[in-house]
C-alpha cells in the first residue's frame, strides 16, 4: 500500500469522524488546534532540560498525558451532558470549589491526604495524596460562572412565579425558583425570607463576595477575572442593569477598602504585590534600577535587596525583549530558537505569548489571536441559537471567561497593562488550568450538541430537549437539603 493510499484512508476516517459530530465542528477544530499547539509551545519554551532529570521524552509524555485526560473529560461532557445535568454539575462543583478555597485560606494540612501549599509567596494550591496538585483558583474560575448561570436562571424563575399571583399553596408546591427557601420561610414564619432582596443577597451577592474575597488573599488578578466572569454571566442572563450597577458600586467600595485596610503580603494578603506591580508599570525599569543603586549607596538597601529587585523585574523585561526578538522574520526564530527562555524561568506560564512571538513571529502571534477570536465568534453563534436562558448564559459566560483571560495575558505580555500572572488558556503550561478550561469548552461543545439536536427535533415536529423544567434535578437536589415538613400546610 502506497503512502498516498494510507493518507487517503486516514483522511476518510477523519472526515467520517467529523461528520459524526453533532456539535459545533469549528469549535472542536479550534480546541484540537489549541491542544496540538500547546505541545509545541510547552516543550520548546521550557529551559528545564539540560542538566536535569526531566528530559524531552518525559515532558512530552507528561504533556500528552494531561491533554489526554483533558480531552477525554471534554469529550465525555460533550457526548453525554444534558442541560439539567450541567446545571447540577455547576452547583455541586461550585460548593466543592468553595470548600477547597476555605481549606486553602485556613492553611489546613492533613499530611499525605490534603495539604495547603505556599507557592510563589502565596497560598494557591492543594496537594492530594502527596502527588496530585490542584490549583484552586483555576477550579473556582469555571465553576463560579456555571453557578451564576444557574443562579440567574433560578432567580428569573422565582420572579416569574411570584408575578403569577398564585395561591400560597401553589407557590409552596411549585418547584421553580427557590422552593426550598419558600418552604423555610413558611415553616419559620419568616416572611422576610421571601423578599426579593434577601433572595438576591443569599443566592447571588454573598457567594460573589465570599469567593472574590477569599481568592483576593492569594491572587488579586484571579479575583478580578472571577469577578468579571461572574458579572458578565449575570448580565448575559438578564439579571438587570440597575441591580448590577448598584452591586458593582458596592463591590468597588469593598475592594477599595481592602486595598487601603487589607493585610500586607507578609500577613497573608497580596496588597503589597499589587501596589508594586502598579508602581513598576508607571515607571521605567532603568529609573527604578537607578533608584535601587542609590538606596544601596545610602545604606537603605543591601546587596540582597538589589539582586532580589533584578529577579523580580527580569521576567517582564525579558518578555518584552522576546517580543522584539520575534520581529527578525515573520516566522520568528523558529521552534527551539528562543534565548529568553533561559532568562525567564516561568516563560512557559505567565509569558507564553511573548515566547510565541519570539519563536513563531508575527505569524504565530496572529494565529493565537485568530484562534481565540474564532472561539468568541463560535461561542456567540452557539449562544444565539440557544432557546434556553441558562444554556445561553453558560455559553456566554464561559467563552467570555476563556477569551477574556487570553486577552488579559496578551495585554500583560505586550506591556499594555501591569503584570497579573495569568496564563494563556490551554497554551500555557498548567495541568489544573488545562483540565478546567477543557471542562469549560466541553460544556460549550455539549450545549452546541443540544442545540443541534433541538433544531433537528423541531424540524421533525418533536418536543425540544434543551429547555429546563421547574422540577429539574438541581431543584430536586436542593430540596434534599430541606428537612422541614410541610405536609400540614393544607390543614393550617
Amino acid at each position: 500500500m502506497s503512502l498516498s493510499d494510507i493518507m487517503a484512508k486516514v483522511g476518510d476516517k477523519v472526515r467520517a469522524a467529523l461528520a459524526s459530530v453533532k456539535g459545533d465542528k469549528m469549535l472542536l477544530l479550534i480546541v484540537i488546534l489549541l491542544y496540538l499547539f500547546s505541545i509545541m509551545t510547552v516543550l520548546s519554551s521550557s529551559s528545564f532540560l539540560a542538566g536535569s532529570e526531566t528530559g524531552r521524552v518525559s515532558m512530552l509524555v507528561g504533556q500528552l498525558g494531561i491533554i489526554g485526560i483533558s480531552g477525554v473529560t471534554l469529550w465525555a461532557i460533550y457526548k453525554y451532558c444534558t442541560l439539567n445535568g450541567l446545571m447540577r454539575f455547576g452547583v455541586i462543583g461550585f460548593f466543592v470549589a468553595v470548600g477547597l478555597l476555605i481549606f486553602l485560606t485556613l492553611h489546613i494540612r492533613i499530611p499525605h491526604i490534603m495539604e495547603s501549599q505556599y507557592i510563589n509567596n502565596t497560598w494557591r494550591t492543594i496537594l492530594f495524596g502527596g502527588h496530585l496538585q490542584i490549583h484552586v483558583f483555576e477550579v473556582v474560575k469555571v465553576f463560579s460562572v456555571l453557578y451564576m448561570a444557574w443562579a440567574v436562571t433560578a432567580w428569573k424563575d422565582e420572579m416569574a412565579l411570584l408575578e403569577e399571583n398564585l395561591t400560597p399553596q401553589s407557590i409552596l408546591e411549585d418547584k421553580r425558583g427557590f422552593q426550598w427557601l419558600r418552604r423555610m420561610a413558611w415553616n419559620f414564619k419568616a416572611e422576610w425570607m421571601n423578599s426579593p432582596m434577601f433572595k438576591r443577597t443569599l443566592i447571588v451577592y454573598l457567594p460573589f463576595i465570599l469567593v472574590c474575597g477569599l481568592v483576593s488573599r492569594g491572587s488579586n488578578s484571579s479575583a478580578v477575572i472571577i469577578a468579571f466572569g461572574m458579572l458578565v454571566t449575570l448580565a448575559i442572563g438578564g439579571f438587570g442593569i440597575r441591580k448590577l450597577a448598584g452591586f458593582i458600586i458596592l463591590v468597588g467600595i469593598l475592594a477599595g477598602g481592602y486595598m487601603v485596610l487589607g493585610k500586607s503580603d507578609s500577613d497573608g494578603g497580596r496588597i503589597g504585590t499589587g501596589k508594586s506591580r502598579f508602581e513598576a508599570f508607571f515607571s521605567t525599569y532603568e529609573s527604578r534600577l537607578a533608584e535601587m543603586r542609590q538606596q544601596m549607596k545610602d545604606g537603605r538597601a543591601t546587596r540582597s535587596d538589589y539582586y532580589r529587585f533584578i529577579d523580580e523585574n527580569r521576567q517582564t523585561e525579558a518578555a518584552k525583549w522576546a517580543i522584539r526578538e520575534g520581529r527578525i522574520t515573520p516566522l520568528g526564530k523558529g521552534p527551539g530558537g528562543s534565548t529568553q527562555k533561559y532568562k525567564v524561568i516561568g516563560l512557559f506560564g505567565d509569558f507564553m505569548f511573548s515566547f510565541i512571538c519570539e519563536e513563531y513571529g508575527i505569524v504565530g502571534a496572529l494565529f493565537v489571536i485568530f484562534l481565540f477570536g474564532c472561539l468568541i465568534a463560535r461561542g456567540t453563534r452557539i449562544a444565539h441559537y440557544c432557546s434556553d436562558v441558562c444554556a445561553r448564559t453558560m455559553v456566554g459566560g464561559l467563552v467570555i471567561l476563556i477569551s477574556g483571560q487570553a486577552m488579559l495575558h496578551i495585554l500583560v505580555n505586550t506591556g499594555a497593562i501591569p503584570m497579573t500572572g495569568q496564563t494563556l488558556p490551554i497554551l500555557s503550561d498548567g495541568k489544573s488550568a488545562m483540565l478546567m478550561f477543557s471542562i469549560a469548552l466541553g460544556v460549550v461543545l455539549g450545549i452546541s450538541r443540544l442545540v443541534r439536536e433541538e433544531i433537528d427535533r423541531e424540524e421533525a415536529g418533536l418536543e425540544p430537549v434543551i429547555t429546563h423544567e421547574g422540577n429539574d434535578e438541581v431543584q430536586q437536589s436542593l430540596d434534599e437539603l430541606d428537612a422541614l415538613d410541610t405536609n400540614g400546610l393544607s390543614e393550617k
